[in-house]
């Protein structure tokens, strides 16, 4: 009898420890939005350096200075990138996209000292985040009448 409780009671400490190392594991790194793990094992805000030299380099030979890029809304000005995550425009009003923009490009100008065409790129930036809220929007309506009706709409747009 106490073999067969020592039996059932080894495999449930053994899973028991391995639950508690991985918690321990997990906690030890942390990423918040905007921020990514780079193949050098660097975590990065928006993009690697690597990643940003080529979006400069494609925006020159494209002449396009905004897009999507790693769940971030980016916009190219002056050779460096102002960006802001999705996650952050998704879950915002518009009221509260244009306060995050606004801080944003604030603390954008202040760090590069960019202070011409501020406003320009607080509307272009505005703009593009609240497209971006209706079309995160329409795409969950499209699911939902995906699912109802068994059609397939698809919504997009142009920067």
């Amino acid at each position: 009898m106490k073999k067969i409780v020592c039996f059932n009671l080894v495999p449930k400490i053994v899973i028991l420890i391995f639950l508690f190392g991985n918690i321990q594991l997990s906690n030890s790194l942390t990423i918040k939005s905007g921020q990514i793990i780079s193949s050098d094992g660097q975590v990065y805000e928006f993009a690697s350096p690597k990643e940003k030299e080529f979006l400069i380099k494609k925006s020159e030979a494209h002449g396009k200075s905004m897009g999507v890029f790693n769940n971030n809304l980016f916009l190219i000005i002056d050779e460096k990138i102002l960006f802001m995550p999705l996650q952050e425009i998704i879950s915002s009003t518009d009221i509260q996209i244009t306060n995050l923009v606004n801080d944003k490009t604030n603390s954008f100008a202040a760090k590069y000292n960019v202070i011409k065409n501020k406003n320009i790129i607080k509307n272009r930036l505005n703009l593009a985040a609240i497209k971006l809220k209706r079309l995160h929007l329409l795409n969950k309506l499209q699911k939902k009448i995906f699912r109802k009706n068994g059609s397939y709409i698809t919504f997009y747009f142009n920067f």
